[in-house]
């Protein structure tokens, strides 16, 4: 296997939470190798708490662990650390428990076993080293009002202040306003935003859109969201 660059300059911290401790060292030593800091637990209780105490810029996270699950894990990061990106490790692919670790906060699923340059990978994009802040439309202008998304702290800036985003809706906006007036169907933004394939039924894409049109509307921004039914979203700017 080739080695890997680390995602930026900056030694990111993973945090991998995994009670096989073959994977874990297997996963550590990759890491390592590829430029990152590593910080290991193997129990739910531990692993939460290492997230909640240190600076750690991802987590690995193992779905079945002594104590805590995963899921249990991931509910309480994202309501203490809501931008940490968590990527969740699972030897199963039942549809339920997929949608559950997303539902949970997960932004990422990966069924072992997994391909390690995979993992990687994933992991890179997940850390992905910042863009320039102004998002230009196509037309080499941002819409009125939009024109800073700070990458660092996901915040959404308008003239009427700013709001926080969690780092899907953040994913979300982007990719909106990467084509404004385009219309991005359903199965798109699940496979670009959620990496897995669209499952009717699902409703966390409308969550996630509903949650970011009330972002929007507090700050009075002069775009909206458009739903073309049964098909999917655009982003537009108010006439």
């Amino acid at each position: 296997m080739q080695d890997h660059p680390a995602a930026a300059a900056k030694a990111y911290t993973v945090l991998i939470v995994e009670d096989d401790v073959t994977i874990s060292d297997l996963v550590a030593y990759n890491l390592r190798r590829a430029g990152y800091a590593v910080r290991q637990e193997w129990t739910g209780r531990a692993g939460l708490e290492s997230a909640l105490a240190a600076d750690v810029d991802l987590v690995l996270l193992d779905l079945m662990l002594p104590g805590l699950d995963g899921l249990a894990i991931s509910r309480e990061l994202r309501r203490h650390k809501p931008d940490i990106p968590i990527i969740m490790l699972t030897a199963r692919t039942e549809r339920e428990v997929t949608l559950e670790g997303f539902n949970a906060g997960a932004d990422d699923y990966v069924t072992k076993p997994f391909d390690m340059d995979v993992l990687l990978a994933r992991i890179k994009a997940r850390l992905r080293t910042p863009a320039p802040d102004e998002i230009e439309s196509p037309s080499g202008r941002s819409p009125q009002g939009l024109q800073i998304l700070d990458r660092d702290a996901h915040l959404l800036h308008t003239a009427r202040g700013r709001v926080p985003l969690k780092p899907k809706e953040f994913d979300l906006l982007e990719l909106l306003l990467s084509a404004p007036g385009h219309l991005f169907r359903r199965e798109e933004i699940v496979e670009r935003i959620w990496h897995h394939k669209y499952l009717p039924g699902s409703r966390t894409l409308d969550v996630h859109v509903r949650r970011l049109r009330e972002k929007l509307e507090a700050l009075e921004a002069p775009v909206r969201i458009d739903t073309v039914r049964g098909v999917g979203y655009r982003l537009v700017e108010k006439s």
